[in-house]
């Protein structure tokens, strides 16, 4: 008698790993993308608290230029552009982000210190709860 597995065996075998795949992998990239996010969130928050020690000494004013800042941001992110500084609130844009996710742009407000998601694909910021 002869061992091994019929065809239809390895067929059914193929179909399950390929429903695991259709469903994980999606899931996987959008974990990753929300790792990556976290980088922007990150320094924004920072932006966001040296903003506050900068209103509360300099006549509650903000300041538009992040070298007056009293931290060392990097010049350069690994996943978002520089950040853009105003009066009111800092952005960073994501570009380079996969067809599924898009560029999308992370805004904080300095007084209400909400961090809100624009642009991108489809419900990109509601994809990274953000």
């Amino acid at each position: 008698m002869k061992k091994g597995f019929t065809l239809l065996e390895l067929i059914t075998v193929v179909m399950i790993v390929a429903i695991l795949a259709i469903i994980a992998v999606p899931q996987f990239f959008r974990v990753a993308e929300r790792a990556r996010a976290s980088e922007g969130v990150n320094a924004l928050g920072i932006i966001r608290s040296a903003q506050l020690r900068y209103y509360g000494e300099n006549s509650a004013n903000y300041t538009n230029v992040v070298a007056e800042l009293d931290v060392d941001l990097p010049a350069t992110y690994r996943h978002f552009a520089a950040p853009v500084v105003t009066a009111v609130q800092a952005s960073m844009l994501r570009s380079g982000a996969g067809g599924s996710i898009g560029a999308y742009t992370l805004t904080v407000n300095y007084d209400s210190g909400d961090i809100s998601c624009s642009g991108g694909a489809a419900n990109t910021c509601t994809k990274l709860n953000l």
